[in-house]
């Protein structure tokens, strides 16, 4: 249990409970501060608790119920919101103060595991950093009512220095020592009835093996038992000096398949286990009829259910690796784990978390091509394609190097895809997109950007198409692709359709959907629609529609979808600049 030291200090390093107050006031008013809103009232409602004396009883229930608005039954212990939330304020509060290091200025800090919020005083710039201060803490009494508040002497700007010198991660703001994950190592079992069926039993099982590696989000094991787990060890990672431990030990998992054969359709059972413990994490049947199909086409339609299911980014063993992240962060597989998370949100703060804890991995182990693939798409994710800045370049630099250091990695190929387009190679990019296609058939993600590209090019017949395969690989696609779908029917005059599809998709972070919405709004001349849409583009940028064209010509929409989308803006009331004056500007 942590406990508050009191200790004598200089008058002039305690924090005073009005210091303590003004600063949290600043902090929460700065639009620097690059925090989620819940996050925001996460920290209010703890220092608040505090100031008003009753910090002992703050518990993560009190805080779940209270600020995330759990309900009573709410149960930590399965739940783990509090210590995501609390992950994420801390990583906040660091990145923000790193780059303020005035003299003397308070700062807040969120000590892992507790939710007492602490308020410092930056030490001046020319002293030591001795260990032994970072444990030294006084207790501040309040004025206006009784309260206590432990402050490290020195721990902040010691965490600067650690985390610029040694990983500039957002995770060594913790006390935790910084770990590798690797990525979770698979057994495929399929067991057989000792009949006539176990020929087909088998080719399913060979297939699947071969659909599961072209994820390439798991080690595959030979045989049909997991292997060994690798241990803790420092010697078998280049780089892994920088890490006191280098990797986290990681469950082996064992996938159980059982085939059933009828008359109409074929099915597979299949449940993944922890060998170790025996628990069974999930179980399932995946099953595709004949409906005059071929044996051959009924075996893949299977195959690709269940490497989609078991491996895919939303499957079943990633998800179960994601939730154990998001619980304890890690570096290495852990940050790739989380990183596609926040693209898939493109949650701002999740994507700075994502980058940092990606560009920590890659001083450790610099030719790891999953993760020099995953920062480029985080680069890229991380700003608007009107932004013009360094990123798109240094992520095509990454992606390229992928690439070279991994041919046959559809996440490789998928990152180039994305880079290059961004840098105006298009012809490239289809190239690119392609071939990560061939490479990994069961991934929708590909084909479902890749979709969105080959539209906005101008090739809409292709990219519409790429949009229903997608669809057709997964039953929850990529949002991409139901994008794709609902401009190609806005394109085509469907405007009730495309407005209906674009509603459904729920990206009200997208602004390509929300133009969409206000466009074919416009022409149904739906105020409501033109109206929710408006207010979430206003967000980012006031005058959204002076800058529409320019905005969709540097997505590489062509100048005739833009012209269509523009007249269903000016139906709903916008007034936009001639292309010419758009041009000029």
């Amino acid at each position: 249990m942590e406990v508050d030291v009191n200790v004598d200090v200089p008058e002039t390093e305690g924090v005073s409970e009005q210091e303590a107050r003004v600063e949290l006031d600043r902090l929460l008013s700065d639009p620097q501060f690059h925090s989620t809103e819940r996050n925001r009232n996460f920290l209010r409602f703890v220092a608040h608790e505090m100031f008003e004396g009753r910090a002992v009883a703050l518990k993560a229930y009190t805080i779940a119920v209270d600020v995330f608005g759990r309900p009573p039954s709410f149960d930590p212990t399965t739940d783990p919101i509090v210590r995501i939330e609390a992950t994420r304020l801390r990583a906040s509060l660091a990145q923000y103060y790193e780059s303020r290091a005035e003299e003397g200025s308070v700062r807040i800090e969120l000590p892992r595991g507790r939710y007492i919020p602490v308020f410092t005083k930056a030490p001046p710039q020319g002293d030591s950093l001795d260990d032994t201060d970072t444990v030294n803490e006084i207790r501040v009494q309040g004025t206006s009512s009784e309260w206590r508040n432990v402050i490290s002497k020195r721990s902040l700007a010691l965490l600067a220095i650690v985390a610029s010198a040694l990983l500039g991660s957002i995770w060594l703001s913790s006390a935790r020592t910084p770990v590798l994950s690797d990525k979770p190592s698979v057994a495929v079992e399929m067991k057989l009835a000792g009949d006539q069926t176990d020929n087909e039993a088998g080719l399913i099982r060979d297939y699947l093996m071969i659909a599961l590696s072209q994820f390439q989000t798991l080690k595959l094991a030979a045989g049909e038992t997991p292997g060994i787990v690798r241990a803790n060890t420092t010697q078998s990672v280049p780089g892994a000096s920088l890490f006191k431990s280098a990797y986290r030990t990681t469950s082996p998992y064992h996938i159980i398949l059982k085939y059933h054969p009828s008359e109409a359709d074929r099915a597979v059972w299949w449940q993944v286990v922890n060998p170790l413990t025996g628990e069974a994490f999930r179980s399932g049947v995946e099953r595709a009829s004949f409906d005059k199909r071929s044996e051959a086409d009924v075996r893949r339609e299977l195959v690709t259910n269940l490497a989609t299911r078991l491996a895919g980014t939303r499957g079943v063993i990633n998800s179960i690796e994601l939730a154990h992240e998001l619980a304890e962060p890690t570096y290495g597989n852990g940050c790739i784990l989380r990183s596609s998370l926040a693209v898939e949100r493109s949650d701002v703060n999740e994507l700075w978390e994502a980058r940092t804890c990606l560009d920590a991995t890659l001083l450790a182990l610099p030719n790891d091509p999953d993760v020099n693939a995953e920062l480029a798409i985080v680069l890229l994710e991380s700003e608007a394609p009107e932004v013009s800045t360094d990123l798109a370049v240094r992520a095509l630099a990454l992606a390229n190097k992928s690439v070279i250091l991994a041919p046959m990695s559809d996440r490789a190929g998928y990152a180039q895809m994305l880079a290059l387009f961004r840098n105006g190679q298009t012809e490239a990019a289809f190239v690119a997109g392609y071939r990560a296609m061939a490479l990994n058939p069961n991934n929708s993600v590909i084909p479902a950007r890749l979709s969105a590209m080959l539209f906005a090019n101008g090739r809409w017949m292709e990219g519409a198409g790429l949009a229903v395969k997608a669809g057709m690989i997964e039953s929850t696609p990529h949002s991409d692709a139901g994008l794709t779908l609902a401009l190609d029917c806005y394109r085509r005059g469907e405007f009730a359709e495309a407005l209906l599809r674009v509603q459904q998709m729920g990206r009200s972070d997208d602004y390509v959907a929300n133009i969409l919405e206000i466009a074919a709004s416009g022409q149904l001349e739906n105020a409501a629609g033109v109206k929710e849409a408006t207010i979430r583009l206003k967000a980012r940028g006031e005058h959204f529609w002076v800058s529409f064209r320019s905005d969709m010509t540097a997505r590489h929409y062509t100048p005739a979808f833009i012209d269509q989308l523009g007249t269903g803006l000016i139906k709903a009331g916008f007034a936009l600049p001639t292309p010419m004056a758009a041009a000029s500007k």
